[in-house]
């Protein structure tokens, strides 16, 4: 293939070509690297959002067979005990005092499990919606912790 010049094109009045050209690759350039092609001067703008967000209070490890509950924010929960070390697998329920029946009801349930040293288990849940009592349970091998009731207000 037989490469051509553009000076033929200038010469002939195409001007207009190699403008086009000139400007086709420089909005691909400002597109490759970012840059904004316009005549308006940069500005700043300060986002109300960037506030600093604090973080999730730390809390202290539970004592050994007790299952400690926190409220979080937006009618969250979040449940933490203990587990022994070795290959263990456990399971989360959350139960709601039923008042006709008089008993607790499993609500919510979860699993989980690790292999290794005992260490804290976590577990979140949300209950929107359906005020009431409720209390975690925690199985770890047939072993249950329950934890004291609490009061869902939302």
């Amino acid at each position: 293939m037989k490469s051509r010049s553009l000076a033929p094109v200038v010469a002939s009045g195409g001007g207009t070509a190699l403008r086009l050209l000139v400007a086709t690759l420089a909005v691909a350039a400002a597109y490759l690297t970012g840059t904004a092609v316009t005549d308006q001067p940069a500005r700043s703008v300060a986002l109300s959002s960037a506030q600093s967000v604090p973080a999730e209070k730390v809390l202290a490890a539970p004592m050994p067979g007790v299952l400690a509950v926190d409220e979080l924010p937006d009618c969250a929960y979040r449940v933490r005990g203990l587990a022994e070390s070795g290959a263990v697998s456990y399971t989360w329920t959350l139960q709601r005092y039923s008042p006709s029946a008089e008993a607790w009801q499993d609500y919510l349930s979860g699993s989980g499990g690790f292999d290794g040293a005992g260490r804290t288990v976590d577990w979140r849940v949300r209950v929107p919606g359906n005020p009431g009592l409720y209390r975690a349970v925690l199985d770890v091998a047939d072993n249950q912790l329950i934890s004291e009731k609490f009061q869902v207000n939302c």
